[in-house]
This record gives structure tokens, sequence and C-alpha cells, in this order.
């Protein structure tokens, strides 16, 4: 009789610390099911590498996972207001004046003030054929006053033209917040494959420069 009260106490005890594991294990997973994919760690993942840091423009490289040309991430602070950096980056016929290496640009279709469709051309050196790309932008603003362009690349949008080679793969962001003392800080971050026959190697070696001519455009047509 006293070995079965013991057994039973054994269970009384476990039944509950077992029923506890299960629960901790079921919360873990609904706090990682509801965690941003963004904010996961991902052990394999390149770290940014400082590229180019002059004039108070960082640019910043990585090769991401799967990918054989690299993205970069280029950042700078703007003393001004945000509503003109918005309408800088919305003022899309216009990018020629301080984009790097785009020829022509325009708005394909405006689905809303927060988003729209856009098309520009990319000069590149003879003999490589020029690229365009097809875009759809995303605008979100928050309770903290960033403001975050999304851009994804959206090549069967509209015909291909003669004369230049679409760009499939691309995606990128603007990304703009505001920091003491009247600063805008502007973080531009995109990776493109231009597809083609252009090395890898010639590729990555432009990467830097614009993004970091594109930047200090931004500042000089925005403070």
């Amino acid at each position: 009789m006293a070995r079965r009260n013991f057994q039973y106490l054994r269970c009384a005890h476990e039944k509950p610390l077992f029923k506890m594991k299960y629960t901790v294990l079921f919360l873990g997973f609904l706090l990682l099911s509801f965690t941003p994919k963004s904010e996961w760690i991902t052990p394999a993942e390149e770290p940014w590498k400082l590229a180019k840091n002059k004039d108070g423009v960082l640019v910043y490289t990585r090769q991401p996972e799967g990918k054989k040309i690299k993205e970069f991430k280029a950042i700078v602070k703007i003393k001004t207001n945000m509503q003109k950096i918005i309408d800088l980056i919305e003022d899309v016929e216009k990018y020629p004046e301080w984009q790097s290496d785009i020829t022509s640009s325009k708005t394909l279709k405006k689905i809303s003030t927060t988003e729209r469709y856009i098309y520009y051309a990319l000069d590149v050196p003879w003999p490589i054929t020029d690229r365009d790309v097809v875009t759809h932008v995303k605008k979100t603003s928050y309770t903290s006053g960033q403001v975050i362009f999304k851009l994804t690349s959206k090549p069967d949008y509209i015909k291909e033209k003669e004369g230049f080679i679409r760009i499939k793969d691309a995606q990128g962001s603007w990304k703009l917040t505001p920091k003491e003392n009247g600063y805008i800080e502007v973080i531009y971050q995109s990776y493109g494959d231009p597809a083609g026959s252009i090395p890898s190697g010639i590729i990555n070696s432009f990467i830097v420069d614009g993004p970091f001519k594109t930047m200090s455009n931004m500042r000089t047509k925005c403070q």
C-alpha cells in the first residue's frame, strides 16, 4: 500500500512538470512564429564590410548566400527635413539628375500615394549592353517618424525593350530615420544581378562608387 501511495505521489509531481515543459516549448514556438524574419539569427549570413568611408558617406558590401554578385548598403546623414528627401525619391523622372548611371526614368503606374511601378534605364560601359529595370515601390511610414521605401523588381510588368537587357533579380530599400539636431539618416541598400555575360568581378567593382555618388548627390540636393 505504501508503495502504491509513493508511485501516486511521484506521478502527481511529474505530471505538472511534464505539462510545464510542453507549455514552455509551445510558448517558445509562438514567440518564434511571431518574430519578424528580419530579426531571426542567421549565422551563415556574411557580415557587412566597410568598402568606402569618405566625406560622411559610408558604403558597405557583402556577399549574399548563394549569389555571385555583392549587395551594398550606403549610409549618409543629411541636415534637412524628412519631406524633402521623400519628395526627391518620389520624383522619379528626375532620377538621372542625382542617381548614378541612370539615363532615363519614369513612373509606369501610380497605384496610390504609397505604391507605384517605375522604370529606369542604366548606362553600362561599352561594349556591354545597357540594362533596364522595372520596380515595384512601396512606401511605409511609421509612428516613430521613420519612412521606408521597399523596392522589388517586376521584370514582366512591361515588355522588354530593344537595345536593353532587363534586370530580373533585384531588390532594395530606402530607409529614412529622423536623428538629433535636425538630421535624417538615409540608408540605401540594394542587390541586383544585371544578367547577361558580365563577369561578376567587373560588376562588383562598380557597386561602391555608384552608391557613393548617389548618396553624395542626394545630400547636395536636399540639404
